[in-house]
């Protein structure tokens, strides 16, 4: 279905981040969605390929300086992404088949965290943690497609599923009952990703990692 009504136009519209009109954007979100009719189908096939078709990497976060780094045409060549780039991209294929799609922000607390990150980071908070918002079937409904299949098996973190219907988000604990992600603070919802309010976060809040726009 595709939601013409002003409601929805800003969830719809092509942005700089939110860029669906590229070319190749536009043709995977086209080849996963082929022979698919419902919004709910196409929101799944989506979710799953974002998830595990592009693998979760942090090691290009230090390269947000440069908007270009989040643009989806880019994650979808690079294969690989942290949670901000990935969550632009799942929004971005929703757009490009017409399914309204928002960024909505939050700040995490990642009990699960290796020693190396939460030395490189100077923490196990991650602030402006992004997953997306997709409208199906009468409702916003939340999808967080970070974290691979296969690196939460290595790391025996719980993998996030995606039905359509229930909001896919990060458990409290894994299997073992270890905590795992805490919600700490809500920063909203956006129709496009608020770089240089993330930047400038970054910035204060990681200085060792993000102080230096280099």
């Amino acid at each position: 279905m595709t939601h013409q009504n002003d409601q929805f136009k800003e969830t719809l519209k092509s942005t700089f981040f939110l860029d669906w009109k590229h070319p190749s954007v536009m043709q995977k979100a086209k080849e996963l969605t082929d022979g698919i009719e419902d919004d709910i189908g196409k929101a799944i096939k989506l979710f799953y390929f974002v998830r595990d078709g592009i693998r979760y990497s942090v090691k290009d976060s230090r390269l947000s300086y440069n908007k270009e780094e989040w643009k989806p045409s880019l994650t979808l060549k690079k294969g690989y992404g942290f949670c901000i780039p990935k969550a632009i991209l799942l929004a971005s294929l929703a757009r490009a088949v017409g399914i309204p799609s928002r960024l909505h922000f939050v700040d995490i607390v990642n009990h699960m965290t290796s020693e190396r990150l939460k030395k490189n980071m100077g923490s196990n908070l991650f602030i402006f943690h992004g997953f997306v918002e997709l409208f199906l079937n009468g409702k916003w409904v939340e999808a967080n497609c970070a974290f691979d299949k296969e690196l939460c098996i290595r790391k025996n973190f719980p993998w996030v599923d995606f039905d359509g219907v229930k909001d896919g988000l990060f458990a409290s604990t894994n299997e073992d009952g270890e905590p795992f992600v805490e919600y700490i603070k809500d920063r909203g919802v956006y129709n496009d990703a608020p770089h240089q309010e993330i930047m400038e976060t970054w910035a204060k809040e990681y200085p060792d990692r993000y102080g230096n726009p280099k």
